[in-house]
């Protein structure tokens, strides 16, 4: 037990450090450069190290209970900057998978859906014209025609898998996944989420966790471009610094997300029969619609009856469609 909480000081300790205290501690450096140089002097290294160099000079400065709690108020303050970057983060996180439902955001996915249904109907020209040059032929359409084809489908999923229901890209990519398993097998995600995690192995787990870690951590990223931003009032170089750190957690926080939607449709595939074996549920074979309702019907208890053969159309589905769920 002695070396079990050991071990888990450490963890603690080394998490403290990499989350809290170091990036901390390198805008507490930012914000004090910016105060002391300004626009006039924001490259001025002289000027920093004359201002350095007073400090050092103060009689305070070889008291160690003066640089004791000196350094405990930099390592208090470097916390408390990192806790709301970490809250800003939560935001950020919230309007990346907002809704929508405020005319700002309604506008915004009005418009992404244009682009999509545009992108769309480039798809269905490009298909329309592969098989037209194809005809005649008994070999499968290649060449030039396939190309665009497959240029085609990646400039509209580069918008959104499915038609955007979201003002993001990151909110509509999560929302997939709900949409997506909806639409394959009529499982309801939102409820059927808490009972997958209950059977998947504890490995899956650990991946889901790292993807959900990831996507937190790019919003954490795009918290402390929210606190760097008003540095560049006082220092232009802290401008530059928000684009860079903006721009990042923009590309991370894509690549978490896309890859958070995959595990969780993944997940879906490989152990949505297993949850209908644990709920008594007979069923032959890989997961089908007629599975996914019947699971459905099970787990929403909300709903008294469920017809008992599968939907022929997403219009004639039984279940409400899941308008938002938290993937964590």
């Amino acid at each position: 037990m002695t070396v079990f909480l050991a071990e888990l000081g450490k963890k603690l300790a080394e998490r403290w450090l990499t989350l809290l205290v170091l990036p901390g501690l390198v805008y507490l450096t930012c914000a004090v450069v910016a105060a002391t140089l300004r626009h006039g002097r924001a490259l001025d290294v002289a000027a920093l190290r004359d201002t350095a160099n007073r400090i050092a000079a103060q009689p305070a400065s070889a008291s160690p209970g003066a640089v004791l709690l000196a350094a405990a108020g930099i390592l208090a303050a470097a916390a408390a900057a990192a806790l709301t970057a970490a809250a800003l983060g939560q935001a950020v996180e919230r309007v990346w998978t907002t809704p929508g439902r405020n005319p700002l955001a309604r506008r915004l996915t009005e418009r992404r859906r244009r682009r999509w249904d545009e992108a769309d109907a480039r798809v269905r020209r490009e298909i329309t014209a592969a098989v037209r040059a194809g005809a005649g032929s008994a070999s499968p359409v290649s060449g030039a025609p396939a190309r665009e084809v497959g240029d085609a489908i990646g400039a509209r999923n580069a918008i959104g898998l499915t038609r955007p229901q979201r003002p993001t890209w990151i909110g509509d990519r999560l929302y997939a996944a709900d949409q997506r398993v909806h639409a394959a097998y009529d499982l309801d995600l939102d409820s059927a989420w808490p009972r997958l995690w209950l059977i998947m192995p504890e490995q899956i787990r650990a991946e889901l966790t790292v993807a959900r870690d990831n996507h937190t951590a790019a919003a954490r990223l795009a918290g402390w471009a929210i606190l760097y931003l008003p540095l560049g009032w006082w220092w232009w170089p802290a401008i530059p610094v928000t684009v860079a750190i903006a721009l990042t957690a923009r590309v991370r926080a894509r690549q978490a997300a896309g890859g958070l939607a995959d595990l969780v449709e993944a997940t879906v595939d490989l152990y949505g029969r297993d949850l209908a074996v644990q709920l008594g549920i007979s069923h032959d074979g890989p997961l089908t619609r007629q599975t996914g309702l019947a699971i459905t019907g099970t787990l929403r208890k909300d709903l008294e009856s469920l017809p008992t053969v599968p939907a022929t159309s997403v219009e004639q589905r039984a279940v409400p469609e899941v308008r938002g769920r938290d993937t964590s």
